[in-house]
């Protein structure tokens, strides 16, 4: 039998009413209603997010890159598992949104119907969340150079999670992140998850950004086993001792021909599928991995469930279309590391390739005003290579990116600029071309991510049709 939770305040009952009806009345006008109903619901209840019911169970999830693909994997495996998950799965992770995805989980009367709710938090609102929140694990994906408009360093941003984190809270930590492995309190339980070496890996840093160099502890330079990127790795101080710390959850082995990857579960071996072989995606998914263990799902239930889920189509896909693979990928604009990422993914694919860049993207607000220093925090360095032949570069920054595209050693008469978004899907040139690459930002990912592939699938499907070369 089911025991009912006890009603919560009337004025939070009000505000519930006030999410409930103002999202159905922007649904009715064909609009997201995510933010504008928790906006209001605030004014109502300035402590609805501590008066609101929650479901038995609360896991939040954060960092600078991932948290929307862990959020909506994670998800998929408990709702896959049959049970009633709480979620803001579309990214509307400040309060306001987070407020209309608990809110979605109740009764009129304001009780709870899921078993668990699954919250993405903007790591610069742990502040407002996280003491009504009070999560039961904050899963933490990495911590890594943001946005130069509203974020400054990383290691700030740690400051910010954990100066309101519940010494109660299960941490579940990158070992291989030096920041956001150092993330809470001695309180807190921590878990860790990591990739073990792989080949490819190196042991001296290098590229625009690299935030974590010197040792958290006393400040000397670290040292590095293996290195990845940024200051992801596996790192050492030989003056005080630290290192980075060893993990619960790891990779062991990566086969991407077979896509799977070979799993240590506290000590079990596990086989598993790959969900996307993209660096920042494997770390993803061992993530996906520890939290569904912390919250005691049997390891072959975990394996069965990865069989399944994936990132969501908005923020990567690909397709064979006859020669040609077609590839989109989500790369978070305004942020240098992320872009990276991406840039060195793009560049990892053989045979001959074009790239479309709508990575900053255009803004509802005419009033907007974007810092494009970020760039610089970039490596477009990944881009100067011999196999791309087109970089089709729209939006309203196109010369900012054409010439850091330039700066960083990419043949001027490869890169292509066009003011319209869309348009960028008409101007990529075909001929002898193996690989496209079709990657903007998350505010722009249906507007312009979804059109430009949708054209581009149109035009490469006609050509095809037209010269078949694999079936000369």
């Amino acid at each position: 039998m089911t025991t009912l939770s006890k009603l919560p305040p009337f004025r939070t009952l009000l505000a519930i009413w006030t999410i409930k009806v103002s999202s159905w009345g922007l649904r009715l006008l064909g609009r997201e209603g995510t933010h504008v109903p928790g906006r209001l619901a605030l004014r109502v209840d300035p402590r609805f997010m501590t008066n609101v019911t929650k479901p038995a169970r609360v896991i939040a999830v954060t960092g600078t890159n991932g948290k929307t693909s862990v959020t909506n994997m994670l998800s998929d495996a408990l709702e896959a598992e049959g049970l009633v998950v709480a979620t803001n799965r579309i990214g509307s992770n400040l309060i306001e949104g987070i407020s209309v995805a608990l809110t979605s989980a109740l009764t009129v009367w304001g009780r709870s119907k899921a078993d668990i709710a699954v919250i993405e938090l903007d790591e610069r609102s742990g502040r407002l969340v996280l003491p009504g929140l009070k999560p039961d694990v904050l899963l933490c994906t990495n911590l890594t150079r943001d946005s130069i408009k509203r974020n400054a360093h990383p290691g700030y941003i740690k400051w910010v999670l954990e100066s309101e984190l519940s010494p109660e809270t299960t941490l579940i930590l990158n070992a291989d992140d030096q920041i956001a492995s150092r993330l809470g309190h001695n309180e807190n339980p921590r878990r860790f998850f990591s990739i073990d070496p792989m080949p490819g890996d190196g042991h001296d840093p290098h590229g625009v950004a690299l935030d974590a160099m010197a040792c958290g502890e006393c400040d000397h330079l670290l040292e590095w086993d293996s290195w990845r990127f940024n200051h992801i790795g596996r790192a050492r101080c030989a003056n005080c001792g630290y290192r980075s710390p060893d993990a619960e959850y790891r990779i062991t082995a990566i086969d991407t021909e077979a896509k799977r990857v070979q799993l240590d579960v506290r000590g079990a071996a596990l086989d598993v599928a790959l969900v996307n072989d993209n660096i920042v995606n494997i770390y993803n998914e061992i993530a996906v991995v520890a939290a569904l263990d912390a919250l005691q799902l049997p390891l072959e239930r975990i394996a069965s469930v990865l069989e399944h889920v994936a990132p969501p189509v908005t923020r990567f896909d690909q397709e064979q279309l006859g020669s040609v693979l077609l590839v989109r990928q989500l790369a978070k604009g305004l942020v240098g590391t992320a872009c990276s990422r991406a840039f060195a993914y793009l560049a990892e694919f053989p045979g001959k390739k074009a790239i479309v860049l709508t990575i900053d993207g255009e803004h509802d607000n005419p009033y907007e005003v974007e810092n494009t220093a970020w760039i610089y925090d970039a490596d477009y360095d990944y881009l100067a290579d011999e196999q791309i032949e087109q970089i089709v570069v729209g939006g309203g920054h196109r010369y900012d990116h054409a010439l850091r595209l330039a700066i960083a050693g990419v043949d001027p008469s490869r890169i292509v600029t066009v003011e319209s978004e869309v348009e960028t899907a008409e101007l990529v040139d075909l001929d002898g071309i193996d690989f496209i690459g079709n990657t903007y930002a998350p505010h722009n990912a249906v507007r312009t991510g979804s059109k430009v592939q949708a054209r581009l699938r149109e035009r490469v499907l006609a050509r095809e049709a037209e010269t078949p070369r694999n079936n000369a």
